[in-house]
């Protein structure tokens, strides 16, 4: 329709530099241009639309990532710190077990010392026991000698006068 008005106005003019066939052609390959570049510009349009949401898309998976990358970073830093304080513990309890050591060592040596002394008493006081044993035995046997000579009758002269004359 539009080419044939076109037409039309050239038919009017009647100007010989235009061939009817070459300018039917002409508007023939304008129209399909012209649709071409339409159909063009719908492809483009649907592929910006496309490109503006994947280009959405894409920001909202920043936002996100960036905010996940941010609660990361969070938790790193409070790792950090726990693990700061675990180390300082660490370092406390190790010191805290070498003063243990040192005083188990103290404390066995400690023990070794008066289980020696232990023994060395324990032998003082068997020694003394047995001393208590034979002063009693020596102490019995004088309180039976004194009971002896006690019951015995004084020696008569003639028994002492020879036993005098035997040592002589």
């Amino acid at each position: 329709m539009l080419a044939d008005n076109l037409v039309e106005e050239f038919e009017i003019e009647d100007e010989p530099w235009y061939d009817h066939r070459d300018l039917q052609q002409d508007l023939q390959l304008a129209a399909e241009l012209g649709k071409t570049l339409l159909d063009r510009n719908t492809e483009l349009e649907e592929s910006l639309q496309q490109m503006y949401t994947t280009n959405q898309e894409q920001l909202q998976e920043i936002e996100y990532l960036t905010k996940q990358v941010e609660l990361l970073r969070q938790m790193n830093e409070q790792h950090a710190k726990v693990y700061e304080q675990l180390d300082v513990t660490a370092r406390e309890l190790e010191e805290t077990n070498q003063k243990l050591v040192a005083e188990s060592k103290a404390s066995q040596q400690k023990i070794l010392s008066l289980t020696e002394t232990i023994e060395c008493l324990q032998n003082n006081i068997d020694h003394l026991q047995n001393q208590v044993k034979e002063l009693k035995s020596s102490s019995q046997e004088r309180e039976r000698q004194k009971t002896c000579d006690q019951e015995k009758p004084a020696p008569s002269f003639s028994y002492l006068k020879e036993l005098y004359d035997l040592r002589q």
